[in-house]
């Protein structure tokens, strides 16, 4: 039989502290390589992203690699930013400083995916009437991939921030 105080410590090691920041690290990792591709010029996938974004990036416009290249960084810097909640050289940080970036960047990250994938939902379900002109191939793989990525990584951020929030109190 497990004590009481067994119990706890159990629930709260390390590990269990740190597998959402190493699994939105992770995350935002797998995805800031896919911007990378596409800032290296890569063209496999844009068609799945449609809209803007894929015309800019086709033409060789400056402004889709500028495009392509901010979205990788501020990618990459999300893995750092989730890494830095979990590892030794993260604690250079202050933690309000920590605790408010998280938190606005799950805000964030959730708002934006949670509002887009509702929205898509709507119109894939017919309550919503479609913009004419609508690239299909698109809109599924934004339903599918590209919209529900920032809800879930905001969702693995805010628990990664929990966890920090509550493994550093004084």
């Amino acid at each position: 039989m497990i004590d009481v105080t067994e119990r706890h410590t159990e629930r709260h090691t390390p590990q269990r502290r740190t597998w959402a920041a190493y699994a939105a690290a992770v995350w935002a990792g797998v995805f800031a390589a896919i911007s990378l591709y596409w800032a290296l010029g890569g063209m496999v996938g844009l068609d799945t992203v449609g809209g803007k974004i894929e015309e800019l990036a086709r033409s060789g416009d400056a402004a889709g690699s500028m495009l392509a290249w901010g979205a990788t960084l501020l990618k990459v810097a999300g893995v750092v930013f989730a890494l830095a909640l979990v590892q030794r050289w993260g604690q250079v940080f202050p933690r309000a400083l920590m605790l408010t970036a998280g938190w606005a960047g799950t805000v964030a990250l959730i708002g934006y995916g949670g509002l887009t994938v509702g929205t898509e939902l709507l119109v894939a379900t017919g309550v919503v009437e479609p913009p004419a002109g609508i690239d299909w191939f698109a809109f599924y793989w934004h339903l599918a991939l590209w919209d529900p990525y920032f809800l879930i990584w905001g969702v693995l951020l805010g628990i990664a921030v929990r966890q920090y929030q509550v493994g550093t109190r004084r």
